[in-house]
């Protein structure tokens, strides 16, 4: 896509933006993109992609990684719920390796199969 529209001011409009880069993420097969496939969905340079994709690293957006010669980039999900840990979480009263049942060892194929008599 060529910078042939011009703002009012003289300066080139931005044809492409971070949304729209954003975008591309949903319509393309496979949990990646690359450069080339924003400047194909996009129908802008490689460069333009590359630029859009690094200000959105930036920005904590997205996050990219090198492979075989190609910087592929996938979305970072910074509105998720934090995963840390819960240290009131009853699971963290149990010693390592204890199940809560002191003779479930013995018992392992009734608790496993459901012969377990009531």
């Amino acid at each position: 896509m060529s910078r042939d529209e011009r703002e009012d001011s003289g300066r080139y409009a931005e044809r492409v933006t971070l949304d729209a880069v954003l975008g591309v993420f949903g319509t393309v097969e496979g949990p990646v993109v690359t450069s080339g496939d924003v400047a194909e969905a996009l129908d802008c340079s490689r460069e333009t992609a590359r630029r859009k994709l690094h200000t959105l690293e930036a920005r904590g957006r997205i996050a990219g990684r090198e492979t075989a010669g190609r910087i592929v980039w996938w979305i970072v999900d910074d509105r998720a719920p934090a995963r840390g840990i819960d240290p009131d979480d009853p699971f963290w009263e149990f010693d390592p390796g204890a199940s809560g049942e002191s003779d479930v060892s013995e018992r392992v194929d009734d608790v496993l199969y459901g012969e377990e008599s009531a």
